[in-house]
């Protein structure tokens, strides 16, 4: 598989530059760094062998979590490959009604599971074993399944089918999509294709029947840019990472290069 060509370029045409969203999310200047949120709920830190460094993982909190406050409470969230819940968790430790968690792999549904029983609060939660895009079908099938917030992280450079994601999500008519992700640097709109082991836990989940690898493309921010206005996702706001207060890079290098990036975008119809 690694003899394929490393990049494989996909071209996007241009639709239109799409307006960035002034929303109120704050960054506090100065991050406390002697308390990790996780820190309360170490169980996160022992049931996933990926992104369990707790500078990292307390990072991407203040960027995923503490930055959308305002819009995850009282929200109902979908979290797409939701992994071992870490974020369903946390949405709703910071205010959300619901989570409910879509993801591929049995034994991370298992461990989401588990975790919210023994910090009680199974309740609030709910995780599924099923492949994202058809579950997302399933869900829009079934109208009385209604989500405030979306939740893509770590997952959208998995899959080669971004514009088919964005629409399938779309579809639930969410108020806004938060996301996760690695960007190629590539001005253009283009998304570089790769193979990925199915096998490793941070990979793609779902190959083709016997596959053992599967392609996935990373897009670059104006490709990501496009693909969401496409999908009526037309008002956006990047996490400003440079500008967190942050003074130990270790294990966010990505962040800081810009070669991923964290954002919010607001559905211009939403339900």
């Amino acid at each position: 598989m690694k003899g394929l060509a490393s990049l494989v370029r996909t071209k996007i045409v241009d639709a239109g530059r799409a307006q960035v969203l002034n929303l109120k999310g704050r960054v506090s200047s100065s991050p406390d760094s002697s308390h990790k949120f996780f820190d309360d709920y170490p169980l996160f830190y022992e049931t996933s062998i990926t992104g369990i460094d707790k500078h990292r993982l307390q990072e991407r909190y203040r960027a995923l979590i503490e930055w959308n406050r305002e819009i995850i409470k009282g929200s109902r969230v979908l979290d797409l490959a939701s992994h071992d819940g870490r974020w369903s968790f946390a949405a709703v430790k910071a205010g959300a009604e619901l989570a409910v968690g879509i993801e591929a792999r049995e034994h991370l549904v298992r461990a989401a599971e588990e975790n919210v029983q023994s910090y009680g609060l199974a309740g609030r939660f709910r995780f599924i074993q099923a492949d994202v895009f058809a579950h997302l079908d399933f869900l829009a099938e079934h109208p009385e399944h209604k989500f405030d917030v979306v939740f893509c992280f770590g997952f959208l450079y998995h899959t080669a089918h971004h514009m088919l994601l964005l629409n399938k999500i779309a579809k639930l008519k969410p108020r806004y999509l938060i996301v996760d992700t690695r960007v190629c640097l590539n001005p253009e709109g283009v998304i570089e294709l790769h193979w990925e082991n199915v096998a490793d836990e941070s990979s793609a989940a779902v190959p083709e029947a016997g596959d053992v690898h599967a392609i996935a493309g990373v897009p670059s921010k104006r490709a990501l840019e496009l693909m969401l206005s496409a999908a009526g996702f037309g008002n956006f706001r990047y996490y400003p990472w440079r500008d967190a207060g942050i003074t130990d890079w270790t294990k966010l290098d990505a962040y800081y290069r810009e070669k991923r990036i964290s954002m919010v975008a607001e559905n211009a119809h939403p339900r």
